[in-house]
């Protein structure tokens, strides 16, 4: 029986696995409560615990443990906003609070499981002249900060080490990474996602317009601060890295938020600094975590490295079989199965599977939901969904179709 380390790299290596590796998301977190989130929002997994999900089942590992989910350890480093902000609460009403969040806006969001169901009002971005950027980038994004060689090991939403080099509990940790039965994901950090955030993405597109050379600068000094954070971290852990994915969100379900032009002028010769790195260090597979629809950007990336995308939003016009149609099996993928269909019931879910899931015979491609379950799928839906899952992931590796 091969580990899901092992099973992991067999499918993105193109190489028939004995079965397919159940990719989960971590979202769903009720209450900004790590311990609780999952793949499922919380307000899914209350729904279930009235529709039969033992009601015991109610952290991150438990409904894993429940649902068979192949885990991966997270490698988190200080590649971001360092140190982080201080959360605090400037008002709070019934329904809303407002706070400074880690990465210094002030924000306005429900309380309780409406948050689930919405997006957080920013009232103060982070970045909003050169001289808040100047500010940033001497006080919260000096390669050279206290700690920015501190990192942590997760699993299940939880930190299982918090670690730096040289710390009594350092070889521990490069054990764990050695040893783990678990597929090894680092996250590296993010290159247009960040500044988006840090400006909004009005901010940042008028700024593209009215000082390129602003965005320019910030997207090499992240490249710069990644790799030093690299070097400090990386060097003396000296682990291999089964994956390591880039959050960037750049596009909604009409395209890239940013034009693929812009990408390879600023962003392109960023990528290739730290993903050549990665190669260097025997990293193969790096990908990139987008929702919408990231079609026009996936040449750039590829030409850089960036070989695997998820989560393939569905309802955004993505469509595994077309991108692999159109792209070969240079491009992996991970997702797109339409989470849309799952609330629809038995008949639509195989329809969606049979449409999807002939990608599994060719490997490179891990069948997942689109994103976190929503509460509008029942419990018998998804369980019907995870069984018709395996019976024909495993018809199709049964007809795998070597390179």
């Amino acid at each position: 029986m091969h580990t899901p380390r092992q099973l992991f790299n067999q499918i993105m290596n193109y190489e028939r696995p004995e079965r397919v590796f159940n990719w989960n998301w971590t979202f769903g977190l009720y209450g900004g409560n790590d311990d609780r989130g999952t793949q499922f929002w919380q307000q899914t997994i209350d729904r279930w615990h009235a529709e039969g999900l033992p009601r015991e089942m109610d952290t991150q590992k438990q409904i894993n443990d429940f649902f068979a989910v192949d885990r991966r350890l997270g490698l988190e480093l200080r590649t971001g906003i360092w140190p982080a902000f201080k959360k605090e609460i400037l008002e709070e009403t019934d329904k809303f609070v407002v706070s400074i969040n880690e990465d210094g806006d002030v924000i306005r969001q429900f309380k309780g499981a409406a948050l689930e169901g919405s997006m957080p009002e920013y009232l103060r971005r982070l970045i909003t002249s050169r001289a808040d950027w100047d500010q940033v980038k001497r006080e919260r994004l000096n390669p050279d900060s206290a700690g920015r060689d501190s990192f942590v090991i997760k699993l299940d939403g939880k930190v299982l080490i918090e670690c730096a080099p040289g710390a009594g509990n350092f070889q521990e940790a490069r054990k764990l990474l050695l040893e783990s039965d678990l597929p090894v994901e680092l996250f590296v950090g993010s290159e247009f996602g960040w500044p988006r955030n840090w400006m909004d993405v009005t901010g940042i597109s008028y700024a593209l317009y009215d000082d390129p050379d602003l965005i320019a600068e910030m997207m090499s000094h992240i490249a710069t601060l990644i790799l030093t954070v690299f070097k400090k971290v990386l060097d003396p852990l000296s682990v291999p890295i089964d994956i390591a994915s880039w959050w960037e969100d750049m596009a909604y379900n009409h395209g890239p938020l940013i034009s693929p032009v812009w990408v390879r002028r600023l962003m392109v010769p960023n990528y290739l600094r730290v993903n050549e790195d990665l190669h260097r260090r025997g990293t193969r597979l790096i990908g990139v975590d987008s929702d919408g629809n990231c079609e026009k950007l996936i040449a750039p990336w590829l030409e850089v490295g960036i070989n695997c995308i998820f989560p393939n939003e569905v309802a955004a016009g993505s469509d595994v079989v077309d991108l692999r149609r159109k792209f070969g099996r240079d491009l992996h993928l991970i997702g797109g199965i339409d989470k849309r269909a799952l609330a629809r019931g038995p008949e639509a879910i195989q329809e969606e599977l049979e449409r999807r899931l002939p990608l599994v015979s060719q490997g490179g491609y891990l069948p997942a939901v689109d994103h976190s379950v929503p509460p509008d799928i029942s419990f018998d839906n998804y369980l019907f969904y995870q069984d018709y899952l395996g019976q024909r992931c495993q018809h199709y590796m049964d007809h795998w179709l070597p390179i």
